[in-house]
Formats: C-alpha cells, sequence, structure tokens
C-alpha cells in the first residue's frame, strides 16, 4: 500500500502524535481500539509497531515484527517479552527498556538503534516509545513505532551538496575524534541548521550520522578475524578500548567480541 519510504515515516509520526492525548478507559480497550489499525500497520514494510502490556509482554505486533522474528501468525508474539522473543542478549535490553517506560513513564525519542532480528536480518531504525495513560493518569500499556532509517543514504546525499562534503568528510575521518561545530562549519552552517538539516534528510542527527558510521565500520571490521578488538576500537575514532565496548554494546547488545563470535561463520 506504502511503497514510498519517507511517507511511511510520516504516518508513523501521526499515529505516534495521535495517541499524545488518547486516554482510554482500560488496557482492553486502548488494545481493542489500536488493533482496528492493525490492516493499516501491516502494510508497513519499514516500520515495526507494537503494544505491550503493563510486563513489557506483546499484546500486538504488525506483520513486519512477526516477519523479521520468524514468527507466522500473531498468537506466536502475544504475551511474550523481547527477552522471551529476542533470543540473543539485545532481548534483555529491550525489556529493560520497556519497563523505564512502562514503571517510570520515561519517553523514548527518535533513540537510534541497530536491531538483529531471528531472520539474521541488521537493521538501523529510530525507535520511539510511548507510555499509555488511562483517564486516571495511570500506566496502562505502552506503543512502540521503529522506523527503519533509509539505506539509500548515497541517492540522497547526491542531491545536498552540503551534507554529502560533511559526509565524506566523517567516513575518511572515522578513526579521528569528530567535532560537531567543526562538521557545521565545514557546511557553512549554524550549529542549529545542521541538526535541522541533518534531521529533514537522513532523519537523524549529525551525532547520530557519526555513530552509525563508525559502528558500522567497526562491524565491518569485526568481519576480519586477524584484526584485534583493540585495533578496531582505534580505527573507528575510540582512544579508549572501553569507551568502544561500552557504545558498542549499547547499540547491540553484545561486546565487540560477543558480536563477532555470534555473527562470524566459522572458517573451513
Amino acid at each position: 500500500m506504502f511503497n514510498n519510504a519517507i511517507e511511511e515515516k510520516k504516518l508513523a509520526a501521526v499515529l505516534q502524535q495521535s495517541l499524545d492525548n488518547y486516554y482510554p478507559d482500560n488496557s482492553a480497550a486502548f488494545i481493542g481500539s489500536i488493533s482496528l489499525l492493525l490492516p493499516l500497520l501491516d502494510t508497513l514494510s519499514n516500520v515495526v509497531f507494537f503494544v505491550k502490556d503493563e510486563q513489557a509482554r506483546y499484546q500486538l505486533a504488525n506483520k513486519t515484527l512477526l516477519k523479521r522474528c520468524k514468527l507466522s501468525k500473531h498468537a506466536d508474539i502475544v504475551g511474550f517479552t523481547s527477552e522471551q522473543v529476542f533470543a540473543h542478549r539485545q532481548g534483555k535490553d529491550y525489556v529493560l527498556q520497556d519497563l523505564k517506560v512502562i514503571q517510570e513513564g520515561k519517553v523514548i525519542v527518535d533513540n537510534l538503534e541497530l536491531h538483529s532480528y531471528a531472520s539474521g536480518k541488521l537493521g538501523w531504525c529510530l525507535t520511539n516509545k510511548l507510555p499509555i495513560y488511562n483517564i486516571h493518569k495511570q500506566i496502562i500499556a505502552m506503543v512502540g513505532i521503529s522506523v527503519d532509517i533509509d539505506e539509500d543514504n548515497e541517492r540522497i546525499l547526491r542531491k545536498h551538496a552540503r551534507l554529502a562534503e560533511v559526509a565524506q568528510f566523517v567516513r575518511d575521518n572515522l578513526d579521528q575524534k569528530i567535532n560537531i561545530t567543526e562538521l557545521a562549519e565545514l557546511a557553512n552552517l549554524s550549529l542549529s541548521q545542521l541538526e535541522r538539516t541533518f534531521k529533514a534528510v537522513l532523519n537523524m542527527s549529525p551525532l547520530q550520522f557519526v555513530q552509525k558510521l563508525r559502528l558500522e565500520y567497526a562491524i565491518k571490521l569485526l568481519a576480519m578475524p586477524e584484526i584485534s578488538i583493540t585495533q578496531i576500537s582505534l580505527n573507528c575514532g575510540y582512544g579508549d578500548h572501553s569507551a568502544f565496548s561500552r557504545q558498542f554494546k549499547q547499540f547491540t547488545g553484545m561486546s565487540p567480541t560477543q558480536f563477532r563470535q555470534a555473527h562470524l561463520s566459522p572458517v573451513i
């Protein structure tokens, strides 16, 4: 139904905004209302949508999530937490994030994440999670939307010379400390203008863009067993090996060593 990734992102944003002032009587009423939208949400191939209850258990999920988790029907996910659905270490981190939303009312906005699915798919996305309150202002559920980041960044950047120059500078200097102020000067923009332009064109902040390129390069180097983790951290601009490991785990749920073991096929 929706062939344009940008239109899918816009629709996801509209759905998210529509929930801001919605106060259902209870979780059953909320889930019943949202379930009416599932046929529409199932058409969004680049958007993962889900609803979880007070115990962080899935109650609704669109077909995109089911497909990426290699689940054949909706009943296969209902009643399970992310830790049970995602067998790898990321599942536990997702649950901890969910509980902050459900128990503390924390709102997750445009959180850059690298998801690893049962299908073997690795995908960058921006994740948003919102607590759902009833008419008594009690949290009764959580709704989440993860929108894939357009993978065809090169095509997009060709239309934006300033950002293309910034992007190339970042790629050429991944082993160096990169200052966002320096990027703004390179693009002849103010910091706020650079932020707005990155958001409008690439759907992420300049810092998220730098983090994404660093992590992508790290993943590429991790596929080369002859390169040590320490050398990879230096090649990706981290003077501190522990800082590299912390950020890598933040995005993937695994340490660089664990990721290498999980994703490298044995050499025959």
